[in-house]
């Protein structure tokens, strides 16, 4: 199975042995051979190879096979709001406004424009997700298209409800809290443990705005006031002091199977409680820089050991749900960043975040045949990278 889109053909092998053959193969990215091939058979990779393949194989052509990219944090069911609401009057007017026009735009519309989404990433080479819903929409989307991932169904408040579960190959069912600011630490703990009984990730934003901090801290302001107008009752929560990393902490949130998401308002004592924690990261900078006008301080998080992956938010908040174009954000944003690293955080860093990196993040042997063929020329290993991360 073959999907275009620009220059990027999405690959899928049948269950027969083949030779895929291009002028460049990326392994991971520090694993890059010139002039090889890919030997495929029964959906996985039994090895790669240098030089012009003896047998019949099919010619890609000089560019580049590489595996396919890892959008680690999406809100599908946002996607028909895109270039609709206002980011310049803070996070609190953005969050307003998303839930009356999500709400006034019904629930066919909003399911129309996730289908649309799911196509375009299909194409563009996005082929695993981490798939954030609160309303419960986008499971039969994913698991009618050709998507891997995990799907979060996410929960904010403090009802605790009866919740689904399931771990699979191709697409996972799991939980998300929505943040510590805005879900009780009796509904976090206990959607936690209902992952953790299944092995599960667990995802949940993490130091996003400067609302949640001040409330965590001091307890007043904006954000409780928000609270207070939606009903949720905050004041039993252990809250005041702390940061938000340090808060979720110290409910035993953070572990291996934790997706910490954002983690923009941090200081060094937080990423080294995460990187201790060996939580996994997931950064989002456009929509970031979009919403908050700040950038997550990635170079520190990589000098603490943390292996951050990149997802992309929503359609409200960013201009495209497109790994590709969050690299080449990184690329500019981050100089200080080479493009083996920003490669990685598209690809095998994202995967471990999911924990599906026994199944893709590289083209190893024993992974999914399943990747992608840019039509790229470059003249050494690092000019392909470069090329790739900026999304030329």
């Amino acid at each position: 199975m073959t999907m275009n889109e620009k220059n990027v053909v999405c690959i899928q092998s049948s269950d027969a042995r083949e030779l895929h053959r291009a002028g460049w193969i990326i392994i991971d990215s520090s694993t890059i051979i010139e002039n090889g091939y890919l030997e495929i058979k029964n959906g996985s990779i039994l090895g790669v190879h240098k030089g012009m393949p003896k047998e019949r194989s099919i010619d890609h052509g000089p560019g580049v096979l590489m595996p396919p990219l890892v959008n680690t944090h999406l809100h599908l069911e946002l996607s028909a709001l895109k270039n609709s609401l206002t980011v310049d009057k803070g996070f609190a007017f953005w969050v307003k406004q998303l839930l009356e026009k999500r709400e006034a735009l019904g629930e066919e519309k909003l399911i129309k424009e996730a289908q649309k989404a799911v196509r375009d990433l299909v194409k563009s080479g996005n082929l695993y997700v981490g798939d954030i819903s609160t309303l419960g929409m986008i499971k039969s989307i994913i698991e009618d298209s050709t998507l891997n991932g995990v799907c979060f169904h996410e929960f904010l408040g403090s009802d605790i409800q009866p919740s689904f579960t399931q771990k699979n190959d191709a697409v996972s069912f799991s939980l998300a809290g929505h943040a510590p600011h805005t879900t009780s630490p009796q509904l976090l703990s206990a959607l936690k443990n209902r992952t953790d009984l299944d092995g599960l990730p667990f995802s949940i934003h993490v130091a996003e705005s400067d609302d949640e901090s001040k409330f965590i801290y001091d307890k007043k302001g904006g954000w409780a006031d928000f609270l207070t107008s939606r009903g949720i009752d905050w004041a039993s929560w252990n809250i005041g002091l702390k940061t938000p990393v340090s808060y979720i902490a110290d409910m035993g949130l953070l572990d291996p199977l934790t997706i910490a998401v954002h983690l923009l308002n941090v200081n060094d004592k937080d990423l080294e409680t995460i990187a201790r924690s060996k939580a996994k990261v997931c950064v989002c900078p456009r929509s970031n820089k979009n919403l908050h006008g700040k950038l997550p301080d990635i170079e520190k998080m990589i000098k603490k050991g943390i292996k951050p992956s990149l997802g992309t938010d929503s359609l409200a908040s960013c201009d495209s749900l497109n790994v590709f174009d969050e690299m080449a954000f990184v690329q500019k944003h981050y100089p200080g960043l080479d493009p083996a690293t920003i490669f990685s955080m598209g690809t095998i860093n994202g995967a471990r975040t999911l924990g599906v990196e026994r199944l893709t993040g590289t083209l190893s042997k024993g992974k999914r045949a399943q990747f992608l063929y840019q039509s790229l020329t470059a003249t050494n290993q690092k000019d392909l990278l470069e090329r790739i991360t900026s999304n030329e």
